[in-house]
């Protein structure tokens, strides 16, 4: 737990079936508490029609950190900007 960090959900009314939920188990977990690490003030988590996107506010990570991120994931996209903190999709 990390004090001071708001947690925002965002379940629009998207129900579907995901044929194999460990694809997206398996990385939610750890870029997920990432996220929640590197966050100033904010995290958001949203399900969206064919992902579910983690957001944070903190400081933009390096390219090397990005790919990282992402590494080992086939179903994992990172995008960090300064300014912007980083996005991570975990697509169905």
């Amino acid at each position: 737990e990390k004090r001071g960090v708001r947690f925002n959900l965002d379940f629009p009314d998207v129900t579907r079936r995901i044929e194999r939920p460990s694809l997206v188990r398996k990385p939610l977990e750890p870029l997920l508490g990432g996220a929640v690490e590197r966050a100033q003030k904010e995290v958001s988590l949203t399900v969206a029609r064919d992902c579910i996107v983690v957001r944070d506010d903190g400081v933009a990570l390096a390219p090397a950190k990005v790919a990282e991120l992402s590494e080992g994931f086939e179903n994992v996209k990172v995008r960090s900007r300064v300014g912007f903190g980083t996005e991570i999709k975990i697509f169905f």
